[in-house]
């Protein structure tokens, strides 16, 4: 929302536009064509208004004008834009509702510390009907905003290695990863001989080769390694990165979750380091439900909101051990209308989402079965839970922002491409 003008500017405008324009109040105006967009026209009456407002912020801006036709042609071609984007969105019906008018409204108040009340009579003393006339150029700037996003911002293709491209070069600028890792070390004595470093790296590569047939890295750092966490399994723990030793670096880069480094040789041995985990410092990890919902009718529930689930319910949802004995449940109750279970998966749900009394249900079933009945306005509702999982919501949403922050770059660059093509594919006659 960032080209919306602001409360401020606004007021200032309708100030210095209307003394610019009620200069020419003296005069008779012979109103006349400028132009002609497809099948609309431009009243010279009309390119003077919006002359008259360009005027008023290039002097709010300390601009002067060096050329009068010159400014003319170029607010020409401003109009003639905004009424062939007009004509575009009226096109695709793009509409912007008096609510959402009314929150843009609101939030610009707010920005300026102001009621709406407020800033209503300021803008009608600036100018006459100043509220009419800033409401409906916020409703227009809107609508432009709309048909960019359906015709420009929506079109414009992100692929998942752009998105991974950017949020590693985010990192590079604010590193927020922490690594968990194994590490299993043959010690170097000071001033090793020749013969010293053969044989700890003959060790290490036997160590290594145990490792590469399957053996269990812990085991392995407990019996050999000759590290300070040895006895821990060789276990670093949670490092950052300005934590992790620069010679593990290079390795660390191209290894995934569970791989096993090379021989890392530095000054004091030789290394090998296995990736346990990663995570981001600001990771929120939440446990999601996979949830799928069928719900029963029972005018008895709606009599008794206490009632108690039938024995054969019950027994009902005990069977139930599979997603496919879910959905024979529709096969089951088929004079339940189908509009009733049109939606049964309910898709990754966090405990946020899900209502309190599915949650209660949920915590005395596992993944592949079936919670007992749910008393709910309807009648029974029966949950089955498909699976959970650990998500980094965190993760998640830096991908999404990622995705925009990409796609609003990459639409910014052909804006300009598309606002040509739309004056190109469209009769102009200009009569200036």
């Amino acid at each position: 929302m960032k080209n919306i003008v602001t409360l401020s500017t606004f007021l200032f405008l309708s100030t210095l536009y209307s003394s610019a324009y009620s200069n020419q109040e003296g005069g008779v105006l012979l109103d006349r064509i400028v132009a002609v967009v497809n099948d609309e026209i431009i009243l010279k009456s009309s390119l003077d208004t919006n002359v008259a407002q360009t005027k008023a912020e290039l002097k709010n801006r300390g601009i002067n004008i060096q050329n009068e036709q010159e400014l003319n042609t170029k607010v020409l071609d401003k109009v003639i834009l905004e009424k062939l984007q007009l004509q575009r969105i009226d096109k695709r019906g793009i509409e912007v509702s008096d609510d959402e008018l009314l929150e843009k409204i609101a939030e610009i108040a707010k920005n300026n510390k102001l009621s709406i009340l407020q800033v209503r009579d300021k803008l009608n003393q600036s100018q006459q009907n100043g509220f009419s006339i800033f409401r409906e150029n916020i409703r227009q700037q809107l609508l432009f905003q709309k048909l960019r996003q359906v015709e420009v911002l929506a079109q414009t293709q992100v692929t998942e290695d752009e998105i991974n491209q950017y949020l590693q070069r985010q990192q590079l600028i604010n590193d927020n990863q922490e690594y968990h890792l194994g590490h299993i070390i043959i010690n170097l004595p000071e001033s090793a001989t020749p013969k010293q470093r053969d044989n700890a790296q003959s060790k290490a590569k036997q160590i290594l080769k145990k490792l590469n047939t399957g053996e269990d890295f812990k085991q392995i750092a407990v019996r050999y390694s000759q590290g300070g966490n040895a006895l821990q399994g060789g276990d670093l723990g949670w490092l950052k990165s300005d934590q992790i030793p620069t010679f593990f670096s290079e390795e660390l880069d191209s290894m995934e979750i569970s791989d096993h480094s090379q021989l890392i040789k530095s000054s004091i041995g030789f290394h090998i380091i296995k990736l346990l985990g990663k995570r981001d410092r600001d990771a929120k990890i939440v446990t999601q439900y996979r949830l799928h919902r069928f719900t029963i009718l029972s005018d008895n529930v709606k009599q008794n909101p206490q009632a108690t689930a039938p024995s054969e319910l019950v027994e009902l949802t005990k069977n139930i051990l599979s997603l496919q004995d879910f959905k024979n449940l529709h096969q089951k109750y088929p004079d339940i209308p189908k509009a009733i279970n049109a939606n049964t998966d309910l898709g990754w749900q966090t405990v946020k989402q899900i209502p309190d009394n599915y949650y209660q249900a949920l915590q005395n079933i596992k993944p592949k079965q079936a919670s007992l009945p749910i008393i709910s306005n309807l009648g029974w509702d029966i949950l089955y839970l498909e699976a959970t999982r650990e998500k980094d919501l965190n993760i998640t949403n830096k991908r999404q922002l990622a995705l925009n922050t990409i796609r609003l770059k990459k639409a910014n660059e052909t804006f300009e491409i598309w606002l040509r093509r739309l004056k190109d594919e469209a009769l102009i006659d200009i009569r200036l």
